[in-house]
């Protein structure tokens, strides 16, 4: 095997996700010898994979580290992993209308407890001014 079916053999691991180590074992060679092959043929490419399918996602430089393939992979994700998800948007409030607190998740500025809170205020308003004429 000469040195440049070496090179792409490791090359084409690095790409498939595998560490310096494993590419190491996989074809006997040193740790060193595949970080070296790997750094030394530009891995500043930045090929990632997707967190989902382990695709492989060339990120461009200088710019935001992909972290999914697609939306469709970005949602199946989230979905899997909601325990993952860092809420603390949480905000309580006293409800306009049934005047009953409530809780409410990303939206400091919500009035109304529910939907149906909601429409009886605005009826009850549209009612009041009927009424005046």
């Amino acid at each position: 095997m000469n040195n440049d079916d070496l090179n792409n053999q490791i090359l084409k691991l690095r790409n498939k996700g595998y560490g310096y180590k494993r590419i190491a074992k996989e074809l006997s060679i040193s740790v060193s010898a595949a970080r070296y092959v790997c750094l030394k043929n530009d891995e500043k490419s930045k090929t990632t994979h997707c967190k989902n399918c382990s695709l492989s996602i060339i990120s461009i430089e200088g710019k935001r580290k992909k972290v999914f393939c697609s939306d469709k992979c970005r949602y199946n994700w989230w979905n899997k992993n909601q325990n993952k998800v860092n809420k603390k948007a949480y905000y309580t409030h006293q409800c306009k209308n049934c005047n009953k607190e409530f809780v409410a998740y990303g939206n400091k500025m919500r009035i109304y407890c529910s939907q149906e809170c909601y429409i009886k205020s605005k009826i009850s308003k549209v009612g009041v001014s009927d009424e005046a004429k």
